[in-house]
């Protein structure tokens, strides 16, 4: 059985680390071929199992192969449909029908991409899409060429919540979101989500969590008279760091006689700026240093809840998926304090850490880090964060289970009646939010 994982750049670089924990169990089968195709190749990759293969067909087309399919992206019937979900959503601006015509380009693109490498390696069984994006897209209309025999697709965050997008548009997912032999979803609400917002049919989404290998050791909580704040984002407008200063002042101002230390892990267009505001609004409180460490390699996050005492993890964002970066955290036995976006609530509870309101201001960040760092029962919360990694969210079960999944659907008969894809009536069915 061949198997096409479609990434963005993995095993390139930037992004997609989690992969890394996922890959090992493809690797584990025998009786499959895997071959990774990622859209962007750029500078060395990282290292794969031996059993992995990288290929670079669909690493993008540069000067008169890009324009030419700009042209035939005019002429396309999906173009003309997004246009058309675009004026009836009152969504019709130059930016969002110049995304409509980039996206459905590139959807065209990767599907001749796809086609090609099939030619040369042989028909693909099944097209894994880590996204549900344009990648997703070209699977399908590739399937419909005989180049791939079923599709399926991972949805994450920025490639579900329409809110995360400019003009709160996303580009041609009503047109295909029918079309996929199976969604994989990350919680129910995401599931939730994709049926309520896109209309996506209830029979072919799964929930499948990521997962997180379960750490070794435990993370050491700091002695009397010292506090040490994790975050972990990407610096961009979505995950309100401005908030997350804020409440460090409120908290630090209360709490003069604690030494407190925040690390932020993470690089980003708002790096600078961020850093800036922290200088700003933090100076002046001598009990609270902080440090911002730019992008960190996967593991390199992972060693710093063993390298020194981390008391909590704060997330202040305002739309996110499972975030990893919190699995990874609470399997060290970190408590964790983040807002009730998305698919968070699976992750965090009262039991190990605090779950903030969706639009938590300063205030309420600072008193949800005061009772963590407190409160009686501390160690309580460390031990409950590790046990609900332990319960739901164990690489080892989550990605075994998920790769047998999909073997499962390379494995069964065509079904020609999901493949038809709908057209205009399909986004004119759902238009809600």
């Amino acid at each position: 059985m061949k198997i096409a994982i479609l990434t963005n750049a993995y095993p390139y670089l930037p992004g997609e680390q989690f992969i890394e924990d996922e890959i090992g169990y493809w690797a584990a089968h025998d009786d499959i071929s895997v071959t990774l195709l990622p859209a962007l190749a750029a500078g060395k990759p990282r290292p794969v199992p031996a059993r992995v293969a990288v290929g670079l067909d669909m690493a993008g087309t540069l000067g008169a192969g890009r324009l030419w399919f700009m042209l035939v992206a005019l002429c396309s019937a999906i173009f003309w449909r997004e246009l058309g979900y675009l004026r009836q959503s009152r969504k019709l601006h130059p930016r969002t029908v110049a995304r409509a015509l980039l996206h459905t380009s590139k959807a065209l693109e990767q599907a001749a991409q796809l086609q090609r490498h099939a030619k040369a390696h042989g028909r693909i069984d099944v097209a894994y899409c880590y996204w549900n994006d344009t990648q997703a897209c070209a699977a399908v209309l590739a399937r419909e060429t005989g180049a791939v025999r079923k599709v399926v697709s991972r949805v994450h965050g920025f490639d579900l919540y329409e809110a995360r997008r400019d003009h709160g548009y996303m580009p041609l997912k009503r047109q295909f979101i029918a079309a996929f032999d199976a969604i994989f979803a990350l919680s129910h609400e995401a599931r939730s989500y994709l049926q309520r917002t896109y209309g996506a049919p209830p029979e072919n989404i799964r929930i499948s969590p990521l997962g997180v290998p379960l750490a070794g050791a435990l993370a050491r909580p700091s002695r009397a008279g010292f506090l040490h704040v994790m975050s972990v984002s990407s610096c961009l407008r979505v995950k309100r760091l401005d908030r997350m200063v804020d409440a460090l002042r409120l908290l630090a101002d209360r709490h003069r006689n604690i030494r407190m230390t925040w690390t932020h892990v993470g690089g980003g267009p708002l790096l600078e700026e961020t850093m800036a505001l922290a200088r700003l609004k933090l100076a002046g409180l001598d009990n609270l240093d902080f440090r911002f460490t730019g992008e960190l390699r996967h593991h390199a996050v992972k060693v710093r809840y063993l390298d020194a005492p981390v008391d909590m993890l704060v997330n202040t964002s305002e739309s996110e998926g499972v975030p990893v970066s919190i699995m990874e955290a609470m399997s060290a036995g970190v408590p964790v304090v983040a807002p009730d976006v998305g698919g968070i609530s699976s992750l965090v509870s009262g039991r190990c850490g605090v779950l903030l309101s969706p639009h938590p201001d300063a205030r309420e960040i600072a008193d949800a880090m005061d009772r963590v760092a407190f409160a009686d029962g501390h160690d309580r919360l460390r031990a409950n964060a590790r046990q609900a990694i332990e319960a739901g969210f164990d690489a080892a079960r989550n990605y075994r289970d998920f790769v047998a999944s999909v073997v499962a659907i390379g494995a069964s008969d065509d079904n020609p009646v999901r493949h038809r894809r709908q057209p205009a009536p399909r986004i004119q069915q759902a238009t809600g939010r």
